[in-house]
């Protein structure tokens, strides 16, 4: 027996999930097909008693942790004791993933089996998207044969339709495209267009002189690159397959009667966080690195109140703009004059809003591609569809369908590979004019930055302090490429001085009148345990490090304040030993002359006794033989197990999840192996996904961001 309604439930940290899934339902709605998509954490307003089939879309954050608005939900199922409650329900799941990551797809692994547990039978085997290698791999093939195994569990009507489109039919699809910009009218009754006039004889701050608002001119500016692309597959007559269907438009830009003033300096109020917005302003910065180093490496000083509330181990968010030249040429793209698009107010209206838009009921074009939506990531193929719907060249509009098809994934590939900025690709295909309505409802929503805090307030009580890489980078195409927050950090702070290639020494540069948005994100997940007699092992190496200087700082601070309650006896720093279990860190850099982090500070916590011991793997040494952390745990398997497994240490890894997280997670495996025969490899996996789930086993893992 079919079901009559559906119903997803999406969970998101970054948006992808969220579109994927309000995607699916439109789809689904224009095939006939009845039901509703909802936000698990929402599930209580949900149809989840009553519909008879269930879609599960959810990325993940962390080490395959669930998203926050996925935690309410996943706590709810975890507590659900009825086995039967989903007895008569069919499901299936799709899952954003990242293989960098152990824990690869976590969410819905554990969504289904807690599911399967509460009676529910799987129609369609589970999509496990890789954003490794691009998540349109899966979730594209994924979704297109959904619509193969929902009939039978789902009432359907009417046909499905083809998706093979032929060179030739391309030209008759431009009789129906739309080139031309939108004019929408004002609505001359709005109270938002009465606003912000301004009574006669007041002048703008815009154009006030020494106006801290940069007022844009109608220079050239930023020029986009064109992108490199083989199109020599495209033949004619071949057959294009496996397009995505035009999506239907969802979200309005409509013109309100009023301007107003447009400044990168303040967030807008449509931009939504987990906690409070906070402007620290920035103490001081200095550059931990060498000029001829790899990376750029900073720390970073931030003023808080000394109210705000930190562990070592949290992580906290920067809500950095795109580049101002970036916006400044997409303005001169897409808005009719620049002065309106940095001066004429908007609201965005739909049904059914994404949520980094559902506040955007008054700003500028300026507001949205600043803070509103994402200028810089890798395209998807339904971008590139929508843009091809307004293109006006033949040619142009031919190649964007062919790279969204089968036939060019070579293509899109080439695409991705080139990660190009909004501007490129209105460079590379020069007559596609979108309409800015199109583009809110296809481009990915603009996500802050976050970081791990690399002090305790035990030590820095109104400091908040944090290290990161600059991140540049070339394509293989050889075009130069930035992040969009380290870059900004950089400059904000006056681009402070390298490090003295002679010197570990580094010069502190102070700051004055430069604030930063910021938001608290507590980790609960890395943290220290409250039993100080736990012995530590702490593995981070490059700027992975820098939070664990946060757990060895607490832990100084926390030795002196036992030292100054007294009571410890004719041997103070004996009996201290006693309450405090050893450190072991394990620290790696390229080159200790170019790039070693906090070397002097380590230092000196083993002189003070606070650490046992600092290994440092040099991977690119100009003498010797190179090594990684991972060589340095298994020379010290012997030392390792008997802390792990006799003393209850507890084994910190925080830093790159592609390389060194891995490597790391094999040799603690090789390490059971060797020392408990009655391990094999299997087993001694299954050892340490046991130990992650105890807290004993804790990780803090970033994959490479180019975004960053």
């Amino acid at each position: 027996m079919v079901a009559e309604s559906y119903l997803i439930l999406w969970a998101s940290q970054t948006g992808s999930a969220e579109w994927i899934a309000k995607n699916i339902h439109t789809e689904a709605t224009q095939r006939g097909y009845k039901g509703t998509c909802v936000l698990m954490n929402d599930y209580e307003q949900s149809t989840i008693d009553t519909a008879g089939v269930i879609i599960f879309v959810s990325s993940n954050t962390g080490d395959g942790d669930p998203p926050d608005n996925a935690l309410k939900f996943w706590r709810f199922l975890r507590r659900n004791k009825d086995k039967d409650y989903f007895a008569t329900r069919h499901i299936t799941l799709l899952g954003l993933g990242d293989t960098n990551y152990s824990n690869f797809n976590n969410t819905v692994k554990r969504i289904e089996k807690k599911c399967k547990e509460l009676g529910a039978t799987v129609f369609y085997d589970k999509g496990l998207a890789d954003d490794a290698e691009g998540l349109e791999n899966v979730v594209d093939p994924w979704i297109e044969q959904l619509w193969e195994a929902l009939p039978k569990v789902l009432a359907t009507q009417g046909p499905i339709e083809s998706s093979e489109t032929s060179v030739e039919q391309l030209n008759d699809m431009l009789k129906t495209t739309t080139i031309a910009p939108e004019a929408e009218k004002p609505d001359p009754y709005s109270m938002k267009g009465r606003k912000t006039g301004l009574p006669d004889g007041v002048e703008k701050y815009l154009d006030l002189p020494n106006s801290l608002i940069e007022k844009k001119a109608e220079e050239p500016g930023l020029e986009g690159t064109a992108l490199t692309l083989d199109y020599s597959g495209l033949v004619p007559g071949i057959k294009l397959t496996g397009l995505p269907k035009a999506s239907a438009p969802s979200i309005q830009w409509t013109s309100l009667a009023a301007t107003g003033s447009s400044s990168v300096d303040q967030v807008p109020g449509f931009v939504v966080t987990p906690t409070p917005i906070v402007y620290a302003p920035i103490s001081s910065v200095k550059c931990l690195t060498t000029e001829d180093a790899v990376k750029r490496t900073l720390l970073m000083e931030l003023q808080v109140d000394d109210e705000l509330n930190f562990e070592p181990g949290d992580a906290f968010g920067v809500i950095a703009p795109n580049d101002e030249d970036l916006v400044h040429a997409l303005i001169r793209r897409l808005a009719p004059s620049v002065t309106e698009g940095y001066e004429a107010l908007h609201e965005v209206k739909g049904e059914s809003l994404p949520t980094h838009l559902q506040k955007a009921t008054s700003v500028t074009m300026a507001d949205i591609l600043r803070y509103g939506v994402d200028l810089t990531s890798s395209p998807r193929k339904a971008l590139l569809r929508m843009l091809a719907d307004h293109t006006s060249d033949v040619d142009e509009k031919t190649r964007l369908m062919y790279i969204c098809s089968k036939q060019g994934l070579a293509q899109f590939n080439a695409v991705r590979d080139q990660t190009p900025t909004l501007l490129d690709l209105l460079t590379t295909f020069p007559t596609c004019h979108p309409p800015m309505s199109r583009l809110l409802d296809l481009l990915p929503p603009h996500q802050p930055r976050y970081y791990s805090m690399a002090n305790s307030p035990l030590k820095h009580r109104d400091r908040l302090q944090f290290a990161f890489n600059v991140v540049t980078y070339t394509t293989t195409t050889g075009i130069h490429r930035q992040g969009v927050a380290t870059p900004w950090l950089d400059r904000l702070s006056g681009t402070a001085p390298f490090r003295n290639s002679s010197s570990t020494t580094t010069t502190t540069s102070t700051i004055s009148d430069v604030k930063i948005p910021i938001f608290t994100r507590p980790n609960n997940a890395f943290v220290l345990p409250k039993d100080t007699h736990r012995p530590l092992i702490l593995i981070g190496p490059g700027t992975g490090v820098a939070p664990l200087r946060g757990f060895v700082q607490h832990r100084q601070e926390q030795r002196l304040i036992r030292q100054k309650i007294g009571g410890l006896g004719a041997h103070p720093k004996r009996d201290i030993a006693k309450e405090f279990g050893a450190i072991h860190v394990y620290d790696g850099c390229r080159d200790p002359t170019k790039d070693y982090l906090f070397g002097d500070e380590f230092a000196g916590f083993v002189k003070d006794g606070t650490v046992a011991s600092v290994r440092l793997a040099v991977s690119r040494p100009q003498q010797g033989t190179k090594a990684y952390v991972q060589d340095l745990i298994k020379q010290d398997g012997a030392l390792l197990y008997d802390l792990i497994v006799n003393q209850d240490a507890a084994i910190y890894i925080c830093g790159d999840a592609k390389g060194m997280a891995k490597g790391v997670n094999d040799a603690l495996a090789e390490m059971l192996c060797l020392h408990d025969p009655q391990l094999d490899a299997l087993a001694a996996n299954k050892r340490l996904m046991d130990w992650m789930a105890a807290g004993k086993y804790l990780r803090d893992l970033v994959s490479g961001n180019k975004a960053a």
